[in-house]
């Protein structure tokens, strides 16, 4: 991809010691591309310094994204692939605080698909039914929830967790103040403060006036 799509080739690939690069069928592609292959010695994780202070940030983002949405765990893909394209778009020191798309701008033609408008992941989005997929009775439109963009596709990936059904669409409704999965009043905070619980104050007791006999 990186030949075909930027014209250029690739020269040097490093890595750590893991099985899925350390393997016959994948040093065979190396040699028969002319390609190197750097590894790390052994316990040293930062002589790839720069791959794992990425794979961090892109963690950091992602459990932000789920906590932030009262998301389970479950969806940890689509947190993923959505915290990327978020990167993508945010302003980096390194760059002159020009975001990675606009640095690639430069050199390559982008599909139009990857300017979409960033949303709230996790929000309530309401996604339009065409008339071949409903009845006359039937809601034009269906609840769902945000979880992306499509990577082939312009359209917004909208998900139906009753009907287990992925939807990928442009006419789509956001409501990004109102997230699709609330928190529950036995559900704690990350911080183990119970939300949605008031305690009230009990005033203190007044001292009793004496009777009279």
């Amino acid at each position: 991809m990186v030949r075909t799509q930027f014209s250029l080739p690739v020269k040097v690939i490093r890595s750590d010691n893991g099985g899925e690069y350390l393997n016959s069928k994948l040093l065979k592609f190396f040699q028969d591309n002319g390609i190197l292959h750097e590894t790390i010695c052994p316990g040293t994780p930062q002589q790839n310094g720069v791959a794992e202070r990425k794979n961090r940030h892109i963690l950091e983002t992602t459990r932000a994204l789920l906590i932030g949405a009262h998301i389970t765990q479950h969806y940890w893909v689509e947190a993923v692939t959505y915290a990327v394209y978020l990167m993508n778009r945010m302003p980096s020191q390194v760059l002159s605080f020009r975001t990675p798309l606009q640095t690639l701008t430069q050199h390559v033609q982008i599909p139009s698909f990857l300017y979409l408008e960033p949303r709230v992941f996790g929000c309530v989005a309401y996604v339009h039914l065409q008339k071949s997929q409903r009845t006359k009775l039937d809601p034009c439109a269906v609840h769902c929830v945000f979880f992306g963009f499509n990577p082939h596709q312009k359209g917004y990936r909208c998900y139906h967790p009753s009907a287990h059904h992925m939807y990928v669409s442009m006419d789509v409704t956001f409501f990004e103040t109102e997230y699709f999965f609330g928190l529950d009043q036995s559900t704690s905070s990350p911080q183990g403060e119970q939300l949605g619980v008031s305690k009230k104050t009990e005033k203190p007791n007044k001292p009793r006036k004496p009777k009279k006999k």
